[in-house]
């Protein structure tokens, strides 16, 4: 299929908006058309707005196309905060700066111009939900494309509140969920600003009791999130070094909805979340949030990990606030909301108003309050643990699956590249095409080295030693009370091992992203890539960068288990 020197038109889904553009820019492109297709949130899922949730004809879903992966925040700043007196690049010299116009449009506006499209027809799984045949094209449809830009700059307003610490004042609890919408923005982001506000009027209640937390809590409404998580990002940037000392946790959120709790972030996490979900009860049963989650997920058929005892948190990759947090400065990160019995097509779009909130997604606030009730304990356990409740066997547990994710990757990737050179060297796939429709024969794909695992492997299998030995000797030890000493040596040593897991040298062509261990995939955009240097050199076929990616998160690991040795030493582990 050429695209060269043509306007193509994409079905948003499937994968992150921005990676339809970039990709058909690569391939020549001069225009790309975005539509929602009502197959995914239109009138095939449901009942549309306003006798339902779901999108009608006229809804058009906005969005960010700045190529995030790369780095998100102000373009022409990257890496450091956009003040005002910042050097910043020229707009043609910004990398993450999509060349090619974008338009997103309703899928009302797009039948006719699919529907005048010629070529051959659309695979079966590209076809959408409108009434009539998707075809391929070239066209014969033409379309003339024009979009204005304003290119001037204008400031991002952030509002920040700080409690200090009354014991350590130096170690920092940081909530942030971004204010800013594409319109009216009643579930993103005003249904998570919300939680947050009430969360801080409740601690305010507190402290005029006399209360104060024992670490800093630091309160955060992110401006222009939207466009590429600016706000957040540039705050982070140029508060980096502050926050790399200070910051112990950064819990995030970006709009709820009604059912089960979605929990994702750093997998130390998972035991401090699940005692969390345990404690609160969910509003419209009698279960706790756990034991409503853990039911959902064995109804959907995963009973081992129902069983599990702890959540399994989500791998972040990108998409909100967290990015700039976890996998640039390496500060462990939570993203949580409840969801799951609330679909519609509001996103991005002006019908996410209050309306379409109010009589579709939590009509009476209940699922809000909850978590509240949630994030308002993360933050205050926290702030008030006498040893940061940091559980690293949960780590080891999940780096352990994603190592053995990779392995069965690659061995798959080798077969398979194995028996397709086999077809196209003998001339089967071209014996098999329809002889009356024009056929390319693909060309071979390089075979796939076998890979050395072993210093990876090697380095997990002493980080899920260390670990066990560090989280079993603190419960033993918490038993019999530490000393102020203990507390204060652990906390600021445990505080950075989610640092130790990021490089300062970055991805592979993207040296923003610096943890070894979580990343947006560089064509996923949103969705994460876990072991990300490892997994995407494989996957892209770039295997001549694998054996450094491998040496770089072993070399990670390694720091983490060095340090987890230091801290149970301090707890009073004999030294080997």
């Amino acid at each position: 299929i050429d695209v060269e020197g043509k306007i193509v038109i994409a079905r948003y889904g499937g994968s992150w908006r921005r990676i339809k553009p970039k990709v058909a820019a690569e391939h020549g492109a001069i225009g790309t058309i975005l539509f929602s297709d009502p197959i995914d949130d239109g009138f095939v899922a449901g009942d549309v707005y306003p006798d339902g949730p779901y999108r009608m004809e006229h809804g058009v879903q906005r969005g960010s196309v700045l190529d995030m992966p790369q780095y998100p925040g102000d373009p022409l700043t990257p890496g450091y905060g956009a003040t005002a007196g910042a050097e910043r690049l020229a707009i043609d010299e910004a990398p993450t700066i999509m060349k090619i116009p974008v338009l997103p449009i309703s899928y009302s506006d797009a039948t006719p111009l699919l529907e005048a499209m010629g070529g051959p027809v659309a695979p079966r799984s590209w076809q959408g939900g409108l009434p009539f045949t998707y075809h391929i094209g070239p066209g014969p449809a033409t379309v003339r494309l024009h979009l204005e830009f304003d290119w001037d700059l204008a400031p991002a307003l952030n509002v920040v509140a700080r409690i200090e610490g009354s014991e350590y004042p130096d170690e920092w609890i940081v909530r942030g969920n971004h204010r800013d919408g594409w319109a009216l923005g009643a579930a993103d982001p005003i249904s998570g600003l919300v939680t947050l506000m009430e969360e801080a009027r409740a601690i305010g209640e507190l402290m005029e009791t006399g209360w104060r937390p024992r670490r800093t809590i630091v309160y955060a409404a992110w401006d222009a999130e939207e466009p590429a998580l600016l706000g957040s990002t540039e705050w982070a940037e140029h508060h980096g070094a502050e926050l790399r000392e200070k910051a112990a946790l950064y819990i995030n959120t970006d709009g709820t909805g009604r059912g089960f709790l979605n929990a994702g972030g750093s997998h130390s996490l998972e035991r401090f979340i699940t005692q969390i979900a345990r404690d609160v009860d969910d509003p419209k049963t009698e279960a706790t949030v756990l034991e409503r989650l853990n039911a959902a997920i064995a109804a959907n058929g995963d009973f081992e990990e129902a069983m599990r005892d702890d959540i399994r948190l989500s791998p972040l990759g990108s998409g909100s606030d967290y990015t700039p947090f976890l996998q640039h400065l390496g500060i462990p990160s939570l993203n949580l909301s409840f969801g799951g019995e609330s679909g519609g097509g509001s996103y991005h779009s002006q019908y996410d108003s209050f309306d379409h909130y109010t009589r579709f997604i939590d009509p009476d606030f209940a699922y809000g309050v909850t978590l509240t009730k949630v994030t308002g304990r993360a933050t205050l356990r926290f702030a008030q643990a006498d040893v940061l409740p940091y559980r690293f066997s949960n780590l080891a547990d999940n780096v352990s699956m994603y190592a053995e994710e990779i392995e069965e990757i690659a061995d798959r990737m080798r077969q398979e590249t194995t028996q397709r050179n086999r077809l196209i060297q003998e001339g089967l796939i071209e014996l098999a095409a329809d002889p009356t429709e024009p056929f390319v024969a693909p060309s071979p794909d390089e075979a796939v080295p076998h890979f050395n695992f072993a210093p990876l492997l090697n380095a997990i299998a002493e980080l899920e030693s260390e670990a066990r030995a560090y989280d079993g000797l603190l419960q033993t030890v918490q038993a019999q009370g530490l000393s102020a000493s203990q507390m204060a040596r652990v906390n600021q040593n445990v505080m950075e091992i989610e640092q130790l897991l990021t490089d300062e040298r970055g991805l592979p062509k993207r040296p923003w992203f610096r943890h070894q261990i979580y990343a947006p995939g560089f064509y996923t955009g949103y969705g994460v890539k876990t072991l990300p240097g490892i997994r995407e050199a494989i996957e892209e076929r770039e295997f001549e960068l694998v054996d450094e990616q491998m040496r770089r998160i072993s070399d990670a690991i390694e720091r983490v288990n060095a340090r987890l040795e230091e801290a149970a030493a301090i707890l009073g582990r004999p030294v080997t």
